[in-house]
């Protein structure tokens, strides 16, 4: 049975992502413990949501070429799609929390949706989806 759905998003630095994520989204961290040779393993989630989380991947667990690769790929990461009660409210309190925002609630045919950067620049969308008919 699959109890955690696990999500890599690879940043550059996991202090200053796990700041952005927490501070900033209002996400909580989950796990936080150490992986050994100075490495940690730190993952977050929205607050309300026991299945998903976020693992947090610095260039820094990898060497040479392999690091090189990662670090082409920050920023690069899938479009992340939160769905959300009210898109208007999360936009605005995204912006007063200083999150990147770059498309502000628009009327869809589905709903409402704005779109964010995390600070990386991997796109953030938030879905507000109109009711089902």
């Amino acid at each position: 049975m699959i109890r955690t759905l696990r999500v890599t998003i690879r940043v550059q630095n996991q202090e200053e992502a796990l700041h952005f994520y927490t501070q900033r989204l209002g996400f909580e961290k989950r796990d936080d413990r150490s992986m050994g040779a100075d490495r940690r393993w730190v993952t977050v989630a929205p607050k309300d949501d026991p299945v998903l989380e976020f693992v947090l991947q610095p260039s820094d667990w990898f060497e040479g070429e392999e690091r090189q690769r990662h670090n082409e790929l920050v920023g690069k990461d899938p479009t992340i799609v939160f769905q959300v009660d009210d898109c208007q409210a999360t936009f605005e309190q995204l912006r007063i929390q200083g999150v990147e925002l770059s498309l502000p609630p628009t009327r869809m045919s589905y709903g409402i949706e704005a779109h964010g950067k995390d600070l990386y620049g991997n796109t953030l969308v938030f879905l507000q989806l109109s009711p089902a008919n």
